[in-house]
């Protein structure tokens, strides 16, 4: 478990005060002069809203989108990892089909993103400038049966194994009184991990992720999730889950789906800063990062409506103290780290 950090004006808030006092905002506050920051979205579904709404059209027709190329650019954003969403209607014989769907439409239609599929690929965007995608799977059921070199091919090294419901490996946290993984679910956890895969336990349900914590000892992520302290839902990371993913050396998005962030459903930019601050004054900043969810929720996060945000997020995180190597490890440098490694 890391140590906790001071982070300048918000010291030991969630200890002293609960939510961050406002008043400690410095309003004469000056940025410095930094080097670039990398900037990485952890989690965007893209690929479903396309699905969704826009089947037959390519992603770089799609420019009202909240995740764009152009925005991408226009804030420098390098990377974003887009989800091969599986519905659980689809759990069963028919889940691989509908992942090999997936991995083809992606290739068909996600134009105008360099498809990172190797850490100097990644490396490459860095340098370039030049936006693009990784891959991740959202509930692994079609897994069991689907042919695994195909994801190779693809650069797909996350698995998530559930969605929101009960599959044929465990169970997601939406199942009221849910369960641990089935036996199905331990053996393809164990093949994954000897393929070098790492997993994403956002919406996997507590009794999983305590199975998959002792049966995998790799890399594990939470890709786009809230913290119980603030948002006391099942669907976000209680304090032990916080420190077993950083104790796996993984990172832990923070969304922008306002009902992870808060009890009401409704949420702003300042509340995706008061979840990434409950984490670094808790156990530091090395393994926050940002998953926005863009395209997977309903409803608009007040001040952080589209990717281009990010960097307005970033200026917060400066007038409430934050160290520069702080606020570059949080907006990316935590996720380049953890791909890089992954994508070896």
């Amino acid at each position: 478990m890391c140590s906790p950090i001071l982070l300048g004006n918000s010291i030991q808030s969630w200890t002293t005060r609960g939510l961050f006092d406002q008043m400690t905002v410095n309003p004469n506050f000056e940025p410095a002069r930094t080097e670039a920051v990398v900037r990485i979205d952890g989690h965007v579904d893209v690929l479903y809203e396309m699905l969704e709404a826009h089947s037959d059209v390519s992603f770089d027709n799609l420019p009202d989108l909240a995740v764009t190329v152009d925005k991408m650019k226009s804030v420098d954003v390098v990377a974003a990892v887009f989800a091969l969403y599986c519905p659980d209607e689809y759990d069963g014989s028919g889940s691989k089909d509908f992942l090999a769907h997936l991995l083809a439409y992606a290739e068909r239609l996600l134009k105008g993103l360099f498809h990172i599929k190797s850490a100097q690929d990644l490396s490459d965007c860095i340098r370039l400038k030049r936006p693009g995608m990784i891959l991740l799977i959202e509930n692994s059921d079609g897994l069991i049966e689907f042919d695994r070199t195909m994801l190779a091919q693809a650069g797909v090294r996350v698995a998530g194994l559930t969605h929101m419901g009960r599959n044929r490996l465990g169970d997601g946290n939406a199942v009221p009184f849910p369960e641990g993984l089935t036996e199905q679910g331990k053996d393809l956890v164990k093949e994954l991990a000897r393929e070098g895969f790492a997993f994403d336990a956002a919406h996997l349900a507590e009794p999983g992720f305590r199975d998959l914590v002792r049966l995998h000892e790799g890399p594990l992520i939470s890709s786009h999730t809230g913290v119980r302290a603030l948002a006391d839902i099942p669907r976000n990371l209680t304090r032990n889950q916080v420190a077993a993913i950083i104790e796996h050396k993984g990172v832990i998005g923070i969304a922008a789906d306002p009902k992870m962030l808060t009890l009401s459903g409704k949420a702003s930019i300042d509340d995706i800063f008061h979840h990434i601050d409950w984490i670094a004054q808790s156990f530091g900043a090395d393994a926050i990062g940002i998953g926005t969810d863009f395209c997977g929720f309903e409803g608009i996060n007040a001040g952080f409506e589209d990717i281009t945000k990010m960097t307005d997020l970033e200026r917060i995180m400066r007038e409430h103290g934050y160290p520069e190597k702080s606020i570059r490890a949080i907006m990316g440098e935590n996720w380049r780290i953890f791909y890089e490694s992954l994508l070896q």
